[in-house]
C-alpha cells in the first residue's frame, strides 16, 4: 500500500502518544527520520515501545521499516539553495532539464492518483457544493492554484473568495465564520505559516476545513476535516504544483457535473457577458466568412 494512503487510512486509529510522535517527525523532519527508535522516543517523551507500536500500527514489522519508508516517500525539506546545488550536480545539459522535469511530473501525477482515496475526494466535492461561503488560501507558489480554484468556483456560481494577506483585512474577512462555511488551504513544502494560522482559526470557529498538501503529516492537515495529497517532488529549487493543480481541475470538473443543468445555465449567462464586454480575443477560426 502506498505510504501516503497508508497514513490516511490509519490516521484515526493512532493513539495520542503515537500522534505526538508523528507530529514531532513533521516538525523536526530532517533530524527525526535519522533518529533511532530509542532516540526518537527520548525526544518525544514516550517509551521506545510506543515508537515500535506506531510502526506496527502503520503496517510495518518494526521501526526500521517505517523509518526507511519515511526517507523514501516524503518530500525532502531542503533549502532552495541546497536543492539547486543538487540539481546542478545531476543535470549537465540544458536539454536534459525538460526531459527530467516532465518525467518527474508524470511520476507525481501517477503517484497522486495511486494514493487518492476516492471517498475523501467525494467528501471534498460535497463540502464545496454545500458550503454557504468558500474561502481559499494559498500563498507564494501556492497562490496560482489557489487563484485557479477560487476563480473557477465563481464561474460555477459558488460564493468563493481568494484570501490575500498583506492588506490588513485578512482577519476581518474571516470574522464571523460559521459551520456552513468552507476554508480550503493549499500549501506544499515549504509550508507558509499564515496558511496554517488561517486553517487553525477556521477550525476554531467550527467552519469546515479542507486541505490540498503533500502529506497527511503536513502542518495544514492537523486542522483539516479532509486532506487531498499531491506529490510535489522535483529535483529543482522549486516545488511542483502540477499534481495539486490537477486535483483542483478534478474538483472543478466534478462540481460542474453534479448539477449539469444549473452549470450550463450559469456558464451561458457568463459567456454572454464575456462576449458583450469583449473579455476574450475572438478566435478568427470561428468567424463567419463574408
Amino acid at each position: 500500500m502506498p505510504f501516503q494512503k497508508l497514513l490516511v487510512d490509519n490516521r484515526v486509529h493512532l493513539t495520542p502518544s503515537q500522534r505526538r510522535i508523528m507530529q514531532y517527525i513533521v516538525d523536526n523532519y530532517e533530524e527525526a527520520i535519522f533518529l533511532t527508535a530509542s532516540q526518537l522516543a527520548h525526544s518525544v517523551g514516550v517509551s521506545e515501545a510506543t515508537v515500535v507500536r506506531l510502526a506496527q500500527a502503520l503496517g510495518f514489522d518494526g521501526y526500521p521499516g517505517m523509518q526507511s519508508k519515511f526517507r523514501e516517500g516524503l518530500q525532502d525539506r531542503l533549502s532552495t539553495v541546497t536543492r539547486l546545488e543538487h540539481t546542478v550536480d545531476h543535470v549537465r545539459q540544458v536539454g536534459d532539464v525538460v526531459v527530467k522535469v516532465l518525467q518527474e511530473d508524470i511520476q507525481n501525477l501517477s503517484q497522486t492518483l495511486r494514493n487518492l482515496p476516492i471517498e475523501v475526494f467525494e467528501q471534498a466535492v460535497t463540502d464545496i457544493e454545500k458550503a454557504k461561503r468558500i474561502f481559499v488560501v494559498g500563498l507564494r507558489g501556492a497562490h496560482a492554484p489557489a487563484l485557479t480554484l477560487a476563480t473557477y468556483l465563481r464561474f460555477l456560481g459558488k460564493p468563493a473568495q481568494l484570501l490575500m494577506p498583506g492588506h490588513g483585512e485578512l482577519w476581518d474577512i474571516l470574522q464571523g465564520l460559521e459551520k456552513t462555511d468552507l476554508v480550503i488551504g493549499i500549501s506544499l513544502p515549504r509550508y507558509t505559516s499564515i496558511t496554517v494560522e488561517v486553517l487553525e482559526h477556521a477550525r476554531q470557529q467550527r467552519a469546515r476545513v479542507g486541505v490540498i498538501t503533500d502529506s497527511p503529516l503536513s502542518p495544514l492537515a492537523r486542522h483539516a476535516h479532509w486532506v487531498l495529497t499531491a506529490e510535489c517532488q522535483l529535483d529543482s529549487f522549486i516545488e511542483s504544483f502540477t499534481a495539486a493543480t490537477s486535483l483542483i481541475n478534478a474538483l472543478l470538473t466534478a462540481m460542474s457535473i453534479r448539477k449539469p443543468d444549473k452549470t450550463l445555465r450559469i456558464l451561458r449567462e457568463r459567456e454572454a457577458i464575456w462576449e458583450d464586454k469583449g473579455v476574450y480575443v475572438s478566435d478568427p477560426r470561428t468567424r463567419k466568412s463574408k
